[in-house]
């Protein structure tokens, strides 16, 4: 060992990762375990699309806790780093790199040189990323991460897809889809999860003419550019309709939503005509409001079942009119109610949202609505133009609002195996618990998979079709593809530009081309399970942890690609964490300046420190609220242990202490107390880790450091450690802080690993390991001892009532009280007649009494409360409480209800007030009352002046910076003291008492004792 300053954590963090590195500390953690049972951990892996941020260095903190206590336990720890690089995310940020606005840009500079980019672009992050994530203490298999631009990753979603096709679960069809007509390519339904803004629309009341009678539909729609495609209007089958009289016209409403739309039309008068079913207005033929600005609305008019009331079970009476207008091809809903009536799917818009055709050919949608609503009031058929607040469904990377857009897909059909989705997540571990219904919700609304994307960098779809005969193939590796092409590529590369070049031959005789597609992102992540260790069976995780937004995403993307393949979920213990947002419950953005960069947090304090208050600042799936307040807090704490190693450790250097065994032998109370407790948080630490509960671990290593370790023990041993060198109760105390720090440095290992390894590194002997890693966090049970650590409970719960007290009297520690008298049960009475020297010692008594303090019972009647069952009685009553001896009545009344002279007294007749003697002052504790007697005499002042100089003396060596072995002389002057107390002083300040003539250091004091004296002194200190 050698002697310890203080830290600079930052510093620390710096050492030991240097140790780490040039020793190839966790290859030799991972050699050592690596024929032991394994334990397969997958990384959800983050996006290499720019730095990391407070959330990103959360997860992989929580990953990185829990898989250094699985390594400690002697798992053979499956590890790899994971990274996601394909998709939007990478492909919107070189964009901006490129001031690129849309595809055709992207076509005009090149495809292959865009994908260059990309691939350039996401490597160079991942390194970015990567050092960031060693700068937090992260350990993973960072050499062999799964990269799904690798060809053998993009060549295993090759194989996945093809044993979807086999299965008949790959659909190619026409359906209405989220699109973004910013990045020009259809989303999946996950994606869009957790996506939705506030936003202001056009909330729009319409007149839709009736043909045979002279009567209009009333349509409520926040989407009036969309009215270029309505194809119907369904009403729900069971709802009541009303045909009303506004003003000699006849409109038809929901009679539950009449007096909405009327106010909405400021319509005062009107007259109902009669009242129909839904199912009645079925087939009634209408005019849209814009087939003149349509001719394509002009060709579908006639066609059977196009512009007439349908029926709809998704009608709702929430808002509106209770008459949907219906697009087919811009609404889910209208999509599949339409499919029911044959109705074509029609949407006139292109890639970009501009109309294809009409009145406002080639203008982006949104921009119509205003005209739309104009040329809607000049025919005569608005009856209300407002605005409404809603949520709407944004681009999850470019945030551009999207729109629904029936487009030809590639899908995935989760339909049919849904159930065998659902039944399979019942069988996983999850935490918290209720994110299992939470999970099993969100696979029960979802639809199928919309897995194309009509983008560049991602893993091209490996399907092939025919340009004769339409028929298609997917192909499944590599090998295949090499088989069946007709032209000669080279296949080192699985991406666009390399395979839109191959062509192969179908059975038709015709040439088959690659579909200009690429998978969803997601697919990628999906794949993760099995592809990242390049297997084609299923190897189920130990444990995986993403935050709450990946509950209906990547938790399910891989689980839905499992179950196609396998038939099986790919994990068996899920951990869902929350967000990280600013103190005030904000999400961090730029705009609001809250962004908090943990690599700052990390330069200012190092990385323990943010790795514990991100682990301990709540139960880890609630949102945390970073509050910097908190993070010094955290600071504290650990100098609170550095300074309780420091001050170990330097002791026991100054007197050459060996750790010996045998010193066991000898152990004190309270020194088989500390090592009870340290063990029982070990326990504490291995079950809570196991769950995992990171905030149970941390809240139990902060007690134990803070109450148990530094203001207890410490406390109790401090003047064991000044006794001669070789006392045997100083070396069984030194032997004791010994092991406890050993054990502790274990068990805080996992979460603040920096300053784990350095404790450790220091108490380490030479037949010891390498590093604290390889090592577990063990329990000696035989140490543990119930009783005892509910004895000193007790005894530290009485300490600090008398700390207490003496703060309300306002009479120093350093004075010594003549004596306490202890009330309390049993327990309480073994306790202190086990342990009353430690009440003695640390609460600095003279003497300890068990018993009552007699005082003087006053017994106050409740004139309310008996006045209400004894009326004009009263006077009688409280004549007969007057007579009973106070005492006796309180102990009768704490059992019930008393008879005094015939009359019933319960417990709320009467309050009883206990005076005791004016120098006696009470402090009640968990289990009783302490009472102290504050009568001081000369001897105790005596004492306590003494116990003020000794601090004052050490106050001034702090001063001169000297150290713990370095003796002084001394010199007080306006104090006299006797040689017994001389002779403490000297012994505690490491000095001697002498007439010295010149000094190093001369101070002025001012002392108060608890009697309201004063003394001023001054005292001298020279080095010897």
């Amino acid at each position: 060992m050698e002697r310890v300053k203080q830290v600079n954590f930052r510093e620390l963090d710096k050492e030991i990762k240097k140790f780490w590195e040039n020793n190839r500390i966790y290859e030799k953690v991972k050699e050592k375990n690596k024929e032991n049972k394994e334990f397969y951990f997958v990384d959800g892996p983050p996006y290499c699309s720019g730095a990391i941020h407070l959330g990103t260095a959360w997860n992989k903190i929580i990953k990185d806790t829990y898989l250094r206590f699985k390594r400690m336990q002697g798992f053979n720890v499956l590890d790899k780093a994971g990274w996601d690089m394909h998709g939007l995310p990478i492909e919107v940020k070189v964009e901006q790199e490129f001031g690129i606005k849309s595809k055709k840009e992207i076509e005009k500079i090149g495809v292959d040189k865009f994908i260059e980019k990309c691939k350039e672009f996401a490597l160079k992050h991942k390194e970015i990323m990567e050092n960031q994530f060693k700068n937090l203490g992260v350990w993973l298999d960072w050499d062999n991460a799964y990269m799904p631009i690798t060809k053998e990753y993009m060549e295993i979603g090759w194989w996945t897809l093809k044993r979807a096709h086999e299965k008949g679960l790959l659909v190619k069809d026409l359906r209405v889809v989220y699109w973004c007509p910013r990045c020009e390519t259809a989303l999946a339904e996950h994606e869009v999860r957790g996506e939705y803004k506030e936003v202001y629309d056009p909330s729009v009341y319409v007149k839709f003419k009736l043909k045979e009678e002279n009567a209009y539909l009333i349509i409520w729609t926040t989407t009036p550019w969309t009215l270029m495609a309505n194809l119907a209007v369904a009403v729900h089958p069971d709802y009541d309709y009303v045909y009303v009289d506004v003003g000699g016209e006849t409109w038809i409403v929901a009679e539950k939503l009449l007096e909405d739309v009327l106010k909405k039309a400021k319509v005062e008068s009107y007259k109902i005509i009669k009242k129909v079913k839904g199912r009645e207005l079925e087939g009634l033929k209408y005019e849209p409001p814009l087939l003149e600005e349509n001719e394509k609305l002009r060709e579908l008019h006639n066609l059977e079942n196009v512009h007439t009331v349908i029926l709809g079970e998704h009608v709702t009476l929430e808002s509106g009119t209770g008459l949907v207008h219906t697009a087919p091809g811009h609404g889910e809903e209208d999509y599949e109610v339409a499919k029911k009536y044959n109705i074509p799917i029609y949407s006139p818009i292109d890639d970009q949202g501009r109309y294809t055709e009409g009145k406002w050919k080639g203008w982006f949608v949104k921009d119509a609505d205003n005209e739309i609503i104009e040329t809607l009031r000049n025919k005569g058929l608005l009856v209300h133009a407002g605005r409404i607040k809603h949520s709407y469904p944004h681009c999850w990377r470019c945030k551009t609002p999207l729109l629904f857009r029936a487009t030809e897909q590639w899908f995935l059909k989760i339909s049919e195996i849904k159930e065998n989705i659902i039944d399979q997540a019942k069988t996983v571990e999850w935490i918290p618990e209720w994110v299992e219904q939470r999970y099993i919700n969100g696979v029960k609304y979802v639809g199928d998979w919309n897995i194309s994307r009509q983008r560049y960098w991602g893993i091209p779809l490996p399907i092939w079709v025919c340009e004769k005969c339409k028929n298609y193939v997917v192909i499944g590796s590599v090998e295949e593809l090499k088989e069946r092409m007709i032209n000669n590529i080279e296949l080192d590369d699985l991406h666009k530009p390399t395979v839109d070049k191959v062509i192969l031959r179908c059975e038709c005789g015709g040439e088959m081309r690659r579909v200009p597609d690429v998978l969803d992102v997601w697919f990628d992540s999906g794949l993760a399970p099995y592809a990242s260790i390049g297997s084609k069976t299923l190897k189920k995780a130990d444990f995986i942890t993403e935050g709450h937004d990946q509950v209906t995403k990547w938790f399910y993307s891989q689980h839905a690609l499992s179950a196609i393949v396998f038939n099986d979920i790919p994990y068996k213990k899920c951990l869902m964490h929350g967000f990280t947002l600013d103190e005030h419950g904000e999400k961090m953005s730029k705009s609001l300046g809250n962004i908090v960069n943990p690599d700052d947090v990390v330069e200012k304090y190092g990385a323990d420190i943010l790795r514990f208050y991100l682990l301990s600042a709540n139960k880890v799936w609630e949102d945390l609220k970073f509050v910097w307040s908190e993070v010094e807090d955290v600071l504290s704490l650990f100098n609170t242990l550095w300074n309780a190693y420091m001050f170990s450790v330097n002791y026991m250097v100054l007197d050459n202490f060996k750790p010996n065994e045998e010193y066991f032998k000898h152990l004190k109370d309270e020194d088989k107390w500390i090592i009870s407790r340290v063990n029982s948080l070990a326990k504490k630490a291995i079950e809570s880790l196991e769950i995992p509960h990171f905030h149970t671990y941390t809240w139990a290593i902060k007690d134990f450091i803070l109450n148990d370790l530094s203001r207890w023990y410490i406390r109790l041993i401090r003047e064991r450690t000044w006794k001669e060198k070789e006392d045997i109760d100083k070396l069984s105390a030194y032997q004791t802080l010994y092991y406890v720090l050993l054990k502790l440095c274990k068990i805080i290992a996992p979460v603040a690993p920096h300053i784990g390894e350095a404790i450790y590194q220091n108490l380490k002997t030479e037949d010891m390991e390498e590093s604290i890693f390889m090592y577990s966090i063990d329990v000696d049970e035989h140490f543990i001892s119930e009783e005892l650590e509910k004895e000193m409970e007790i005894v530290r719960d009485i300490v600090d009532s008398i700390y207490r007290g003496r703060d309300r009297i306002k009479y120093s520690l350093r004075y010594p009280l003549k004596e306490i008298i202890i009330a309390g049960g049993e327990e309480v009475k073994r306790a202190v007649e086990k342990y009353g020297y430690i009440i003695k010692e640390q609460g600095n008594i003279k003497e300890i009494k068990f018993g009552e303090v007699e005082g003087k019972y006053i017994v106050k009647p409740n004139y309310r409360e008996l006045g209400k069952r004894y009326k004009s009685e009263v006077p009688k009553v409280v004549e007969a409480l007057m007579k009973v001896d106070g005492k006796e009545l309180m102990e009768k009344l704490k059992e019930g209800s008393v008879i005094i002279d015939g009359y019933e007294i319960k417990p709320e007749y009467v309050s009883i007030k206990v005076e005791i003697p004016d120098n006696i002052a009470g402090v009640e504790f968990s289990k009783g009352t302490v009472f102290i007697n504050t009568e001081i005499d000369e001897e105790l002042l005596k004492e306590g002046l003494m116990r003020e100089v000794i601090r004052r003396i050490q106050a001034m060596r702090k001063e001169l910076d000297l150290d713990i072995e370095e003796r002084i002389k001394f010199k007080i002057e306006g104090l006299e003291f006797e040689d017994k107390y001389i002779k403490i002083i000297e012994k505690e300040v490491r000095g001697e008492l002498s007439d010295i003539e010149s000094s190093d250091y001369s101070k002025d004091w001012e002392i108060k004792t608890p009697t309201g004296e004063k003394y001023e002194i001054r005292i001298h200190i020279k080095r010897i």
